[in-house]
């Protein structure tokens, strides 16, 4: 097995209300990801949507948790510092 490819997708100091808008934005794209996913096996007819009802909830869920964090942060004026990096490895079929 190769070494996974690492991207630095963020990596930095932010205001509370900057990480709102990165990480609620990110969050909604996956959520909308996986919508569109369901609207697509839906439309050809095949039922296996659960993994992606799934997701959509835990994403939700994660919303809500990450909300309350960065309100109490932007409430106390607190800078906050993100790093997310995306690992990408290959696998065997």
């Amino acid at each position: 097995m190769k070494k996974p490819h690492t991207f630095k997708l963020i990596n930095g100091k932010f205001a509370a209300n900057d990480v709102r808008k990165i990480l609620m934005e990110m969050i909604q794209s996956k959520i909308n990801f996986h919508t569109r996913e369901i609207h697509g096996m839906e439309e050809r007819g095949d039922g296996r949507t659960s993994h992606s009802e799934k997701r959509i909830a835990q994403l939700r869920k994660a919303a809500e948790a990450l909300k309350k964090v960065l309100t109490k942060a932007e409430a106390k004026g607190t800078n906050l510092k993100i790093s997310a990096k995306v690992e990408i490895e290959f696998l065997d079929k």
